[in-house]
C-alpha cells in the first residue's frame, strides 16, 4: 500500500528553512507572494515541499529573503533535489549544538524508537552526565560550548513531558550503562541510572537492555533512530562526528524495522531491565557512589 505522508525531507526542509526567514522578516505567505509577483498558491506549495522549484524563481526567493552565501547554495541544492530522498547534512569538523532537522521531526512524532549501544540515548541523559561525557570525548573548544550543549540536551529532552502520547521504545546495550562516564565523580553514573529506573516506570516509555551474554546482534552496524508520524513517512536518523544522514527509502525503513524486530527477541523485557538497572545502581550505591535516591 503507498504511503502518501506528504513532502520527502528534502521537500519538508526547504519549506522549513524558507519558513523561518519569513517569520523573521514578518512576512506570510500572501506578503512573500505579494514581494516576488508570484501565486500565494505557488508559494505555499513551495513552503510545504509539495514542488520542484523551478531555479530561477527559487533563486528569486532566497535573496529576496537575504538569503546569502553557503546558506543560498545549500537551499538551491536542496532545490534542485527536492525528489531525491534521504538528506546528508554535512557539519564540519563536529555537529552543531543541536541538530535542527533531526529535533523538527522528533516534534512531530507519534513513535520514536532507537538503540545505543555506546552512551545512553541523549534523550533520557542527566545534565551531568551529558556535560561528563561531552568534557570527556574532547569535542568541544570551550567551557562556555559545553554549557550550551548540555542546556541544548537538556531542551530537546521538554519532548518526553511535551508529548506524553508519543510511544517511546529505547533499546541500551549493557554495555552502556557500565560505561563510567564521569571519571572523576562515579555519583554521575549512580544518578543516571537512578534517572533511567524513574523513566522506565512511564507508560509511555519502554526501555529494554540488550545484555552482553546475548552476544552478537542485530544492531551490531551501530546506533539508530525510527521517527514515525501521521505527518510524514517513516524516517531513520543516524549521527556520525561531522554530519547527519536521514534514510527514508522503504527498503531502508524495512531494514530498521527487522533490526528492531531482533533486538526485540533478545532484549531483556520492561521488568528484567529495570531491575537489571536498579541492581547496578544499588552496586555503585553500595560502593560509595550513590545518593539518598528512590528507586522505585
Amino acid at each position: 500500500m503507498a504511503d502518501d505522508r506528504g513532502p520527502n525531507i528534502r521537500g519538508r526542509q526547504l519549506g522549513e528553512r524558507l519558513l523561518r526567514r519569513m517569520a523573521e522578516k514578518d512576512w506570510g505567505v500572501r506578503e512573500m507572494s505579494r514581494q516576488l509577483e508570484v501565486s500565494a498558491q505557488w508559494v505555499s506549495s513551495v513552503t510545504r515541499g509539495l514542488v520542484r522549484p523551478d531555479p530561477v524563481k527559487l533563486a528569486r526567493f532566497l535573496t529576496t529573503l537575504e538569503i546569502r552565501g553557503a546558506e543560498y547554495r545549500e537551499l538551491m541544492a536542496m532545490g534542485d533535489e527536492i525528489r531525491k530522498p534521504g538528506l546528508l547534512e554535512q557539519h564540519g569538523d563536529r555537529l552543531p549544538i543541536q541538530v535542527q532537522t533531526l529535533v523538527w521531526h522528533e516534534e512531530r512524532a507519534s513513535a520514536i524508537a532507537l538503540f545505543q549501544s555506546s552512551i545512553v540515548p541523549g534523550l533520557l541523559q542527566t545534565a551531568g552526565y551529558a556535560r561528563a561525557l561531552i568534557v570527556e570525548t574532547g569535542s568541544v573548544p570551550s567551557a562556555d560550548e559545553v554549557d550550551e550543549r548540555v542546556f541544548a540536551r537538556m531542551s530537546r529532552q521538554v519532548l518526553l513531558d511535551k508529548r506524553p502520547q508519543v510511544e517511546f521504545r529505547f533499546f541500551i546495550h549493557e554495555f552502556a550503562l557500565r560505561l563510567p562516564i564521569g571519571r572523576e565523580d562515579s555519583g554521575i553514573m549512580f544518578t543516571q541510572l537512578s534517572q533511567l529506573s524513574k523513566l522506565s516506570a512511564r507508560q509511555n516509555m519502554s526501555i529494554r537492555l540488550v545484555p552482553a551474554a546475548c552476544g552478537g546482534h542485530a544492531a551490531l552496524s551501530g546506533h539508530f533512530q525510527l521517527i514515525e508520524s501521521p505527518e510524514f513517512k517513516p524516517l531513520v536518523y543516524l549521527d556520525s562526528e561531522v554530519s547527519s544522514l536521514f534514510l527514508e527509502e522503504p527498503h531502508e525503513i524495512r531494514a530498521y524495522r527487522r533490526v528492531l524486530k531482533g533486538l526485540e527477541e533478545i532484549a531483556l523485557d520492561e521488568a528484567q531491565s529495570r531491575e537489571f538497572i536498579a541492581d547496578l545502581a544499588n552496586g555503585l550505591y553500595l560502593s560509595g557512589a550513590g545518593h539518598d535516591v528512590d528507586l522505585a
